[in-house]
């Protein structure tokens, strides 16, 4: 009796853990926290799996060399290269140096 209610929480165990895994792998293809979603999944089981696939998709990361930065007139978001000290935003045309967006 004992190793069935055992065998039966390590399965339950499992597909929880399972569901913080897809949720997790959910979550980063919507660039969103893996490790929120995992903690999501694993205590909420399928509920924490629906929920990445409900969250609406976040900032993607700005890519290797570049920083994402905000125009401070239009609020245009724009990866500009971690070198350069001045841009000039894609929207409104405004001229930005780098102490300036500070």
């Amino acid at each position: 009796m004992s190793t069935d209610i055992s065998a039966a929480l390590f399965i339950a165990g499992c597909i929880w853990f399972l569901c913080g895994v897809v949720a997790a792998i959910i979550a980063s293809r919507r660039d969103r926290s893996e490790g929120g979603f995992f903690l999501l999944g694993f205590f909420f089981g399928p509920l924490g799996v629906l929920a990445a696939v409900l969250a609406s998709p976040g900032t993607p990361r700005a890519p290797k060399g570049t920083r994402a930065v905000m125009c401070p007139r239009c609020n245009a978001r724009q990866n500009v290269p971690t070198t350069q000290d001045q841009y000039e935003c894609w929207q409104c045309k405004l001229v930005i140096s780098r102490s300036a967006a500070a």
